[in-house]
């Protein structure tokens, strides 16, 4: 598949990511899908004619190969260091909530094998992570699109469910109350809000992939959470405020924008 096949797809980003909301996202992902069709289906067609020949995991790796050159190719345009992280990150969360969705509805309207998508998918996420040092995932459209429904506090809630915190338990609660009482009446809140829910559900399914989860909330606990709790107990808003920020631009460095974990550990290698 030559990159002029796959380039499109790139130009669509910026209006995608822009409707990548509660309000907007179930129609905005079946206007994509259906418009671009014809290339899911020249993709299928590629990967179903190389099972015949038994040249699959060739077609696979140059598609996924091709479709990452086309996304570098567009970060190494842009000037400027800001401009470049800027436009990586919204490229991840536009392949994490279209392209690879978008391939999965495919297989799934086609009746295709799942295994032929799967090691196109894996292929396509591995080398994301090898060209941008970003982790992103497959998932489908019905799970990000019933993440924005279930308004709940994602990160939050993940973190009490691993640690074996009830559903209805003080601090999951209070979290909530904070969002809808304190957040929500000001203009950043919102926006903050907003941002949340486009990342959080995400956010979540990694951690949740990790070979030991507990770790992670066991630290977003301690650091953050309990924290932020006590400064809502003691009628500390702004606090809690400042600290919820920084619990989410961590996360939002670590697992959408760059692999932070991965760069540690060659440090320290």
């Amino acid at each position: 598949m030559e990159p002029g096949q796959i380039s499109g797809l790139f130009d669509q980003a910026e209006a995608r990511i822009a409707e990548f909301k509660k309000e907007t996202y179930a129609a905005s992902f079946r206007d994509y899908l259906e418009s671009n069709m014809a290339l899911w289906d020249r993709i299928g067609e590629a990967t179903a004619d190389s099972m015949l020949l038994q040249e699959h995991g060739q077609v696979v790796e140059q598609i996924a190969d091709t479709l990452v050159q086309v996304a570098q190719d567009r970060v190494g345009a842009v000037k400027g260091r800001g401009q470049r992280e800027t436009m990586q990150y919204n490229l991840n969360l536009y392949m994490v909530s279209y392209v690879l969705p978008a391939l999965l509805a495919w297989q799934r309207r086609c009746g295709r094998r799942e295994e032929e998508i799967k090691e196109l998918l894996d292929a396509i996420c591995s080398r994301w992570q090898t060209a941008f040092g970003a982790r992103i995932q497959a998932s489908d459209h019905e799970s990000i699109q019933a993440g924005f429904k279930q308004k709940l506090c994602f990160v939050t809630t993940a973190v009490c469910r691993g640690l074996q915190k009830s559903q209805d338990c003080k601090e999951i609660t209070l979290m909530k109350q904070f969002r809808d009482v304190y957040f929500s009446k000001s203009e950043e809140g919102k926006k903050l809000i907003q941002e949340y829910y486009d990342i959080a559900p995400t956010i979540v399914k990694r951690i949740a992939r990790e070979t030991e989860p507990e770790t992670k909330y066991l630290y977003l606990w301690n650091t953050y959470i309990k924290k932020c709790v006590d400064l809502i107990e003691l009628g500390q808003n702004d606090q809690c405020s400042q600290l919820y920020k920084a619990m989410m631009t961590e996360l939002r460095q670590e697992y959408m924008v760059t692999d932070m974990r991965e760069r540690k550990r060659q440090v320290s290698a």
